[in-house]
């Protein structure tokens, strides 16, 4: 009977020892636990979510996915709901606090001597006087309660004026709060589709330097069987061939350093997009625009319009408020309420000189890339008016094919270079545009 049931007792063990190792082997932190050292997190939890598949991408797309795929501005959108769920939650308080009370105290006295007795209630006999004594006690004994009792109402009272008063403040904050959240979402919104253009305009201009980059290969690699040519039909030395060989590797580094940056450059702007990393999704050229050259507006009206400076502005009429709301007790606390408005004054002041330099540095930059598409665009077309020279002399057969493909290749450079500032002058254009609409950065 004993072996029987330390047979039981082994069979069972079995699978609970097998539990337990299992148990030891997974380390994932179980839901609603706390994170320790020894443990690990779950998939779920820090899993990047599904990419999306796309093959092809153009400004308008990127400007739209940036935005759905923004955490910052998930993030704003959901605080600006937390601050009006607070504000209705304190409003609810309020209700609650002007409707309570401590109720009053009474200003009803007992008569606590003769005198007070005989002027209330006439004179009275002589003889009765001693009777009246225990009663003038007990009359003084209630007045001291009632006193008391009127204090602790006034107490009361002052107690729920102070949280009258601590909520009317709160509110102003939560409002300030709020108005600077709907400033923060759509500085945010700006901000995000001047990001993500800069950003599309670098892979952009990435992209055709390396397309670029890759044809100047094949020039330099012609230059190398020219020279091997020439050397075979010794009409060069080996020396030739030696740096046609050492340009080829330096361009070859060169445009392996160009595809690298592409590379990583795509890899994370796929990734802020939330679409799947695609080495060749083709990309959209930017909208057609006509570089002008920029009027700057006047300071005053771009200040006007700038999220910064009315978040100072809002922290102005915040100290304001807290200055004639607060019931102060002393004269350091008046001071310090008067010392937060200038404070607040100041820090808006500085915040305008700082806003100021940031604008004229723009418009100057802004001045400075369209006076670089124009040289840019002056550059092209003398290389086109000496492309058209050099096919001529080639038609007559009076230069090669080879140094023709040279020439021609220099006309692309210059291309090249007319794009990439026709490219840096867009981006500049929409960081005035959204200067302009308040976003100073």
């Amino acid at each position: 009977m004993i072996s029987s049931l330390l047979c039981l007792s082994l069979l069972s063990a079995g699978p609970v020892a097998v539990h337990a190792a299992s148990t030891d082997e997974d380390n994932t932190i179980r839901t609603g636990k706390e994170a320790t050292l020894k443990e690990v997190l779950k998939d779920s939890f820090i899993d990047s979510g599904t990419l999306m598949p796309i093959k092809r991408l153009d400004l308008d797309k990127v400007l739209k996915l940036s935005l759905d795929h923004s955490l910052n501005y998930r993030l704003l959108t959901l605080k600006l709901t937390a601050v009006k769920l607070n504000e209705g939650s304190l409003k609810e308080q309020q209700k609650d606090l002007n409707n309570a009370s401590g109720g009053a105290g009474s200003s009803y006295t007992l008569p606590e001597s003769i005198e007070e007795i005989q002027e209330k209630y006439g004179e009275i006999p002589e003889e009765m006087l001693p009777s009246l004594y225990p009663t003038l006690e007990t009359n003084m004994v209630v007045n001291q309660l009632l006193n008391g009792v009127g204090n602790i109402a006034d107490a009361m009272n002052k107690q729920l004026q102070g949280q009258r008063d601590q909520l009317i403040l709160a509110l102003k904050q939560i409002e300030m709060e709020q108005a600077n959240t709907v400033l923060d979402l759509e500085e945010a919104r700006i901000g995000i589709k001047l990001q993500v253009t800069s950003q599309y305009a670098e892979l952009l201009s990435l992209d055709k330097q390396r397309t670029v980059a890759e044809k100047y290969l094949e020039v330099l690699k012609a230059d190398l069987r020219k020279a091997e040519l020439l050397q075979e039909m010794g009409m060069t030395s080996a020396v030739k061939v030696t740096e046609a060989q050492r340009e080829i590797q330096k361009q070859e580094q060169q445009l392996d350093g160009l595809k690298n940056k592409y590379e990583l450059a795509l890899i994370q702007f796929s990734f802020d997009l939330g679409i799947v990393y695609d080495p060749n999704i083709e990309l959209a050229d930017l909208p057609e625009f006509t570089p002008q050259p920029i009027s700057p507006l006047k300071r005053e009206r771009i200040l006007e319009k700038s999220f910064e400076m009315k978040r100072q502005w809002n922290s102005i009429i915040l100290a304001k408020h807290q200055e004639s709301h607060t019931r102060t007790t002393n004269e350091d606390q008046e001071d310090l309420l008067e010392l937060n408005v200038r404070i607040a004054e100041q820090q808006a002041e500085k915040t305008r000189i700082e806003l100021n330099k940031k604008i004229d540095e723009l418009y100057s930059n802004a001045d400075l890339a369209y006076k670089a598409y124009e040289n840019a665009v002056n550059d092209y077309n003398n290389a086109k008016q000496d492309n058209i020279h050099m096919t001529k002399r080639f038609d007559n057969g009076l230069i090669s094919r080879h140094d023709y493909d040279k020439s021609a290749f220099m006309l692309t450079q210059q291309e090249l270079a007319k794009e990439l500032a026709r490219i840096q002058l867009y981006v500049v254009e929409r960081s005035v545009d959204a200067l302009e609409e308040g976003f100073i950065m």
